[in-house]
Parts: structure tokens; sequence; C-alpha cells
């Protein structure tokens, strides 16, 4: 999940990716496919070592959880003024301050979101055409990412914003308006939640997931606009090794 914060200047993610040769201090070349795809992510640099060894890796399938409890999860998002980046790994938007979760009595200030095609996480072995990660960071340092499952229906607004006119790899387009990122979460806020890491080099296991259960609609030219880019930005699904993954509703 990392170099998608190495932007605004904070370790992370693309939860996802990008921020994670920032954050390891290393220029490794990692890709989805070929000889530097997920299998050999441990291999590519010793900072990558966790995507090989670690034991909370992410994603991985959402089956039921063994608890159902009412959820301990704040949103105070605000919009914020569009400001879209191509990373190479992904298309990201950059918050601005303002925006914050507490998750179980935690604060986390959000830092970005990003986009996989097709969806990371899977729910009992279904996949959903893509998965949006909004990329929080505590104080302490470590992360809060809520996912939410995106699937073919009506076009979204909050993506046809993003889209416009969409930057080129390595670029960066600032827009007139604002852009409400809970335009892209669903109107019931039940959701998984288990502990994992980021789904990009360098892995670091850091991660407090939250995954809302309900999907968000986009449109099939949504869809399609964002797989010309990256036809596959997802890594393949982790095992739990004894994870628990508790349900919230």
């Amino acid at each position: 999940m990392l170099k998608a914060l190495a932007a605004s200047g904070l370790m992370g993610c693309p939860a996802c990716a990008v921020v994670a040769s920032a954050a390891s201090g290393t220029d490794a070349d990692w890709s989805y496919e070929g000889d530097t795809g997920p299998g050999r992510w441990g291999r590519l640099d010793p900072s990558f070592a966790a995507c090989g060894t670690g034991r909370r890796q992410s994603p991985v399938d959402l089956a039921p959880g063994t608890a159902v409890a009412p959820g301990r999860l704040d949103l105070s998002w605000r919009a914020f003024p569009l400001e879209v980046e191509n990373t190479g790994h992904t298309i990201q938007a950059n918050a601005a301050p303002g925006s914050s979760m507490v998750l179980e009595g935690r604060r986390f200030e959000l830092a970005q979101f990003h986009f996989h095609h097709p969806a990371e996480h899977t729910v009992g072995g279904s996949r959903h055409a893509m998965e949006v990660h909004f990329v929080h960071r505590a104080a302490e340092g470590d992360l809060g990412v809520v996912g939410a499952f995106l699937s073919e229906g009506t076009a979204n607004p909050v993506v046809a914003a993003l889209w416009e006119d969409l930057p080129a790899p390595g670029g960066r387009r600032a827009g007139a308006g604002l852009v409400d990122p809970a335009g892209l979460l669903p109107a019931r806020r039940a959701y998984f939640h288990y502990e994992g890491s980021l789904t990009t080099p360098p892995c670091s296991e850091i991660v407090s997931w939250v995954v809302m259960m309900d999907p968000v609609a986009v449109s099939r030219g949504q869809i399609d606009a964002f797989a010309r880019i990256y036809p596959s930005n997802a890594r393949p699904v982790q095992p739990l090794n004894g994870r628990p993954v508790r349900r919230f509703l």
C-alpha cells in the first residue's frame, strides 16, 4: 500500500501501495506480474522481507467472523480540494487535513484513498469488481485502513470527478472543485475488522483493517476506464494464520 502515501509525506500504503519505497528507503522495483510480482516481493529487497515471511499479511478472505457486535467506528470526513495522482501502481486522491476516524477509541487521520482492480479482499471466496482503500495514520505511526467494495451498477459521482482527465503515471492533477470521500461508502456501516498489513511492499504488519460489508455502485464504464490503466493491481489473498475476523453491525 505504499507509494501512495509517499507523496503526502506519510508512511503507508496503497494499504495498499506505494509509500513502499519511501517508507523502506529503497528504490527496488515491484509490480503485479512477472519477476517483480507478488510471489517475489519478499526477495526483491531486504526491507520487503515481510511480504514473504510475515504471518499477518493482507488481503485475506473475509469469511463470516466468529462474533457479531455493535461497531466502534466513527468516521469524521469532510470534503477537500480535488488532487488526483497516478502513482504508477494506482489512482490516488490526496486528502487535505481535517478528516479522521476513531476506531475502538484510537484516532487516525485520513491521508489518501486509492483503488484496486479487481478487489483485493474476498468474501467467502467471492471477489468484487474493485476496492477503494481509505488510508489513515495514527500519531504512533501505524495505519487504519477502511476498505469499500465497488460493484457494477449506476455511475458514482466521486469516481466521475476523479476519473476526469486522469494524469499519466507519476503525474498529478488539481481540480477546481471539492471531493467528498463519503460518496464512496455504503449507507449501512456494517464492517469486517482484522489486524493485517500493507498490501504492497514493504508489506509492514501495521494495519488495522476495516472492510465494509456492503458494496458501492460504480458504472461498467468507470470500471473499464480504470482497468485500461491498471488491468490488475490486486495482491493475491494471504493466509489468515489463525487471526480472527470480527463482524460489526
